[in-house]
């Protein structure tokens, strides 16, 4: 893929480090192969960041990617890179990655090729070294900034300790959560201060508040299957560039792999009885949310089949859950929030589908 050029000087900005775990190790045509690998998916996991704030450097077993737009965008790439490689067919490819916000030269290499240095790359690649494979950590300027982005924000996160570099430098980190957040409440405007003698007219609604907000928390449950916990945040992203919700449905299910994009587009499309009887009625007074439809033996049966996957605590998920779905699928879907690897949230929801 052809670098992106970000200008000459001084910046600040959010670099993903991303290495290809035991690269050095393999055959020269399997380096072939994992170099052609790497830049197919490293292309898709880029398209929604505007090619001019972002540039992206070889580093020969990996990439560097830095960002000068949203700090979101790295997050967006690296749980990309991480998702396609997890899913990736045949022999398993595992990925390490950092993310550090911080500043950076864009310079001429001696080859004439713009290249990146500076304190911002070089605390994302120790940051990156302290990875486990498929593992993304954060700095902590990069956390202080996404964390207070949104209040749900600070849910992808959890610490993970202080580690030192072979410089004796200490860095805290953080890791990026696979389980998905149990809140699924979307932050949005504060209502505007109304003066007795004059009250101001509304202002025209902007960015995810101008979608229902069950369309947008039906996208981001449903996104949550497929990709976890930075599912809300790409919602509400996407929701600032969409259209309406048809687009938005549509700029959403691009961050799905393709061979599930389909059977996405149909999840989210559906309008469910249940659901449809609790909106409100023509008359504009909303109807009493049905109760639960979701039989005892279908409980049972959830709870079987999420034990599976994560033992005991499935009883106590499954009680919960019951709560508040309104039929078998939404309970289902609620429960499979809680398998952490993807594969098996299919598994799961595939198994359940003679419940439902």
């Amino acid at each position: 893929m052809e670098p992106t050029s970000l200008g000459s000087g001084n910046r600040i900005c959010t670099v993903v480090f991303v290495d290809i775990v035991q690269y050095s190790r393999e055959s020269v045509s399997r380096q072939a192969d994992l170099k052609t690998w790497f830049s197919e998916i490293l292309t898709a996991a880029l398209q929604h960041a505007p090619a001019a704030d972002r540039m992206v450097v070889d580093t020969g077993d990996g990439a560097a990617l830095c960002f000068l737009g949203d700090p979101e965008d790295a997050l967006f790439a690296a749980n990309a890179l991480r998702t396609r490689a997890l899913e990736t067919p045949g022999q398993p490819v595992e990925l390490r990655l950092g993310i550090n916000l911080g500043p950076v030269r864009v310079v001429k290499d001696i080859n004439g090729h713009e290249n990146v240095i500076g304190d911002g790359i070089n605390v994302a690649q120790r940051v990156m070294s302290f990875a486990e494979p498929n593992q993304i950590l954060v700095s902590r300027s990069y956390y202080e900034v996404v964390s207070r982005l949104a209040p749900d924000y600070g849910n992808l996160f959890q610490y993970a300790g202080l580690h030192r570099d072979k410089h004796v430098r200490e860095h805290e980190v953080y890791e990026v959560q696979m389980a998905p957040s149990v809140s699924r409440t979307l932050p949005g405007p504060a209502e505007p201060a109304a003066t007795p003698e004059e009250p101001p007219a509304p202002p025209e609604p902007t960015g995810a508040a101008r979608f229902d907000a069950a369309v947008l928390d039906r996208l981001a449950t449903a996104l949550a299957l497929e990709i976890g916990p930075v599912a809300k945040l790409i919602v509400r992203r996407e929701a600032d560039r969409a259209a309406d919700a048809r687009a938005l449905a549509e700029r959403v299910a691009e961050h799905v792999p393709e061979e599930r994009r389909a059977g996405f587009m149909g999840r989210v499309s559906e309008r469910p009885a249940a659901r449809a009887a609790a909106e409100p009625a023509a008359g504009g007074v909303p109807a009493e949310r049905p109760p639960r439809a979701v039989e005892p033996e279908v409980l049972s049966q959830a709870e079987q089949l999420l034990a599976r996957r994560i033992g005991p605590l499935a009883r106590i998920l499954v009680r919960q859950a019951a709560k508040h779905a309104a039929t078998s699928r939404e309970l289902f879907e609620s429960l499979a929030l809680h398998i952490e690897d993807a594969t098996g949230r299919q598994a799961f929801l595939a198994e359940a589908e003679r419940y439902t």
